[in-house]
């Protein structure tokens, strides 16, 4: 079974070298990246490691975002040029990280669909983020996510965008794959509706929040999205745009993260929990490679 990952990035110099050195050595056999006009030298760092590993790069530098229709570009390029059997649609802040003793490939088949993987999203602590701490050293998970109301992201600003439920993502068989959708969270497949499955082996975990210089980035380059006038963009960066822009943005970045008085609390009432097994599995994988 040949399984593929495809990355959509900007300017993501601090995390895509790990994100693919890590899956490389999980079980992903070849990597399919396009690049939306990074300028911190994101693109050099992939084509760098395309030099030791099977990664076709594509440069997109434009600005209309077709995320969907460029996700499944990509999936049919796995397909063509590497002949994946699976497709995993991934971001360059999320780690698919398989349960212990197992292998991103252990549930795939020759039969199967879609497989739907849980996401979990991985918190800060304060003190860690303000000296710089890398992020996968952090352990800190959102175990039982706040069930707010759909909707209200932009206005209610004491959210804890962090907290709340996220939705899960998807690894595609190849063959039948129609497209990626929905922030590469769903995908149509022709015989999707027969034998997709829910994954008791993989979980997704998060890491979008990783140091405040790629925090403002990521939220500068969603402002120029909507100011280019992409009108397809979740709730949580139309939000950052918008406190960013009133100058709000180290507020919620104490919303974003776990100060040490908040902590305990939190344990507590068990929304969130220590999890090691990433930080485990993604420093085994990055001094293996």
């Amino acid at each position: 079974m040949h399984l593929s990952m495809n990355l959509l990035i900007k300017n993501e110099a601090d995390i895509i070298a790990e994100n693919i050195r890590v899956h490389a050595a999980l079980g992903v056999d070849s990597f399919v990246v396009m690049d939306n006009g990074s300028t911190d030298g994101t693109l050099e760092i992939v084509r760098a490691l395309a030099n030791t590993l099977p990664i076709t790069v594509i440069e997109r530098p434009t600005l209309d975002y077709q995320q969907s229709h460029w996700k499944t570009e990509m999936a049919k390029m796995a397909r063509k040029d590497f002949g994946a059997d699976w497709t995993i649609a991934n971001d360059a802040d999320e780690f698919w990280i398989p349960s212990p003793g197992c292998n991103l490939k252990d549930e795939l088949t020759q039969t199967g669909s879609i497989i739907h993987c849980q996401r979990k999203n991985i918190l800060f602590e304060r003190e860690a983020f303000d000296r710089g701490a890398d992020f996968f050293t952090q352990n800190l998970c959102v175990s039982s996510p706040i069930n707010y109301r759909k909707g209200g992201e932009v206005e209610e600003v004491e959210r804890s965008i962090m907290l709340g439920k996220i939705h899960g993502k998807v690894i595609v068989r190849s063959p039948g794959m129609l497209r990626i959708k929905g922030g590469n969270h769903r995908a149509w497949h022709a015989w999707g509706w027969l034998n997709q499955k829910q994954s008791e082996r993989i979980t997704v975990y998060h890491y979008p929040i990783r140091s405040r210089e790629s925090f403002v980035a990521n939220i500068e380059n969603r402002s120029a999205l909507l100011k280019k006038g992409v009108s397809k963009m979740g709730n949580h960066y139309r939000r950052w745009v918008k406190l960013h822009d009133s100058g709000q943005l180290e507020q919620e970045i104490d919303r974003l993260t776990v100060p040490k008085e908040r902590k305990s609390t939190l344990l507590d009432l068990g929304i969130i929990c220590e999890d090691p097994h990433p930080t485990k599995v993604i420093t085994q994988a990055l001094n293996a490679s």
